[in-house]
């Protein structure tokens, strides 16, 4: 897109960089996991991988929070979705402008609101106070939405005088259309659940139960922390690589539509 002069050069220079700059504190968090008492050691890993029981605990917490998260909130996200692009009922836009406010207000500015139902519910410090806020959380809808606005509306009324009804247009014509979408949302939405702190601090209380992400600092695995941080990134990383392509795809049609 540029034309290949010095700017050219230039430009391509300072996006390396920045590229690089990027790169940076994850080099540095690999060259700690490897190093122990001043030489090259993999002791960090085998203090975390064999010494280390709550690494497990915590991990499987993680691991459980996003599995019940993506369980409740892809379902929920895809028939919002379906509701809000495709039908048409009093109130539609006034709740669509609800779920896009949802999605800007930070997770501070609802909190008080979420202990305090959390509390009422007796949900308090339990797996249920981490997994249904996040569950039906805005975005999910919000994106799919979006995408679905795209869809051709004469393949919908094609299958509705064929005798197909709302379940079935949803589950065979519908999902598959949107499938770079809805792989979008779980992985985007499995990477923020797998790394979120801010809910575990306040919604719960007992060590046992907090995820990985909450317990992740010096102060808990000492000199191995930079080994549990590796150990921590491999999920995501290898999330995304496998998603990679899809994501793209759903993020760049979504923007499109």
């Amino acid at each position: 897109m540029w034309n290949k002069g010095l700017g050219w050069q230039v430009q391509r220079a300072a996006v390396s960089a920045a590229a690089v700059a990027c790169l940076v504190p994850a080099g540095v968090l690999l060259f700690g996991s490897l190093r122990a008492d001043g030489c090259f050691s993999l002791r960090q890993y085998e203090e975390i991988l064999l010494g280390s029981k709550e690494f497990f605990t915590w991990f499987w917490n993680s691991a459980g929070y996003t599995a019940g998260i993506l369980t409740l909130c892809v379902p929920v996200a895809v028939l919002a979705a379906y509701g809000l692009s495709l039908h048409r009922f009093p109130g539609r836009n006034a709740l669509l402008f609800l779920y896009t406010l949802l999605m800007l207000l930070p997770f501070q500015a609802t909190v008080v609101a979420q202990y305090l139902t959390l509390r009422a519910l007796g949900l308090l410090d339990t797996p249920a106070a981490i997994i249904l806020p996040c569950a039906f959380g805005a975005f999910g809808a919000f994106l799919l939405t979006q995408f679905m606005r795209g869809l051709d509306g004469e393949i919908l009324e094609a299958a509705r005088l064929d005798g197909a009804g709302c379940g079935r247009i949803l589950l065979h014509i519908v999902c598959p259309l949107c499938k770079p979408a809805i792989l979008s949302l779980v992985t985007l939405q499995a990477i923020s659940c797998w790394s979120m702190v801010d809910q575990p601090v306040v919604f719960l209380r007992s060590e046992a139960l907090l995820p990985l992400s909450q317990r992740l600092s010096g102060q808990t695995f000492g000199a191995s922390a930079f080994a549990a941080g590796i150990l921590y990134a491999v999920v995501p990383m290898l999330l995304y690589l496998c998603c990679q392509k899809a994501l793209e795809e759903g993020i760049s049609l979504t923007s499109i539509k």
